[in-house]
């Protein structure tokens, strides 16, 4: 212990009781601070302020705001605490428009709700009107008198729901360059597994094609119409078994009677 200086303990001592005094006020001061966390959490959870005070919602153009706040489930008698998204995602997401929602609860008391609907990709023709049809099958109300469809198929003679859900859902899924080329598509009573669809397109030809195939080879229009003459006849384009094209001079009265 050469060239260290010894302490007495009797000096030490206050040093001692004062660090013991810090740590214990820190002890002190943390244990309050927690129970006065827990004290405001309480406090928060069971007083009106939990409770849902603004519901915010966005995305819609089709249905009505409050139509959408009544799906979710949530008012303003609902604890935010209390919110499950995914349950109230699910209820919204059985709005016929809706095809997507994403619910989220904000600290203290907000609530936001984003939807994503279903897009418009045909008219249907019906008493004397024209009724927007969404890619879920989806009729909304028919479009005033006097407007007519844009940048959208008509549906002429679905009467049968599941084909108007059948081509509604295809034309939700090919590409907007092949729908932008159909000016009509006509729905022919024919059994099942035959041609049942016409379409008229806006390059003057016709493509006779299966409601139950018509998704997948419908796209195949875009490829066949560049390799046809650009000065050729125009005619129908066959797209079930196989694809041939047949010009309006080689079919005759045929294709008159058909349409």
């Amino acid at each position: 212990m050469d060239g260290k200086k010894v302490v007495p303990l009797e000096d030490r001592l206050p040093q001692l009781k004062k660090e013991r005094k810090q740590k214990a006020n820190r002890r002190f001061a943390f244990y309050a601070s927690v129970f006065f966390l827990l004290i405001l959490i309480v406090v928060y959870v069971q007083s009106p302020l939990s409770k849902v005070q603004d519901i915010t919602v966005s995305g819609q153009q089709l249905v009505d705001s409050g139509k959408v706040i009544s799906a979710s489930g949530i008012s303003a008698d609902t604890h935010v605490w209390d919110i499950r998204a995914e349950d109230a995602e699910k209820r919204i997401e059985k709005l016929p428009t809706v095809q997507k929602a994403s619910v989220r609860s904000h600290f203290p008391n907000r609530v936001t709700i984003r939807i994503q609907e279903y897009k418009r990709k045909a008219y249907l023709y019906k008493g004397g009107g024209y009724v927007p049809i969404l890619q879920n099958g989806t009729m909304l109300k028919k479009i005033p008198n006097g407007k007519l469809p844009v940048d959208a198929p008509v549906l002429f003679g679905f009467n049968h729901p599941s084909a108007l859900k059948t081509i509604a859902e295809g034309l939700g899924k090919i590409p907007q360059q092949v729908i932008h080329s159909i000016s009509d598509i006509h729905y022919i009573s024919k059994p099942p597994g035959e041609d049942n669809l016409l379409l008229y397109m806006n390059d003057g030809n016709r493509v006779v094609a299966s409601t139950d195939t018509f998704e997948k080879n419908i796209t195949l229009y875009p490829e066949i119409a560049d390799h046809l003459p650009e000065n050729g006849p125009r005619g129908t384009i066959h797209l079930s078994v196989g694809s041939y094209f047949v010009p309006d001079n080689a079919q005759g009265t045929e294709e008159g009677s058909e349409q």
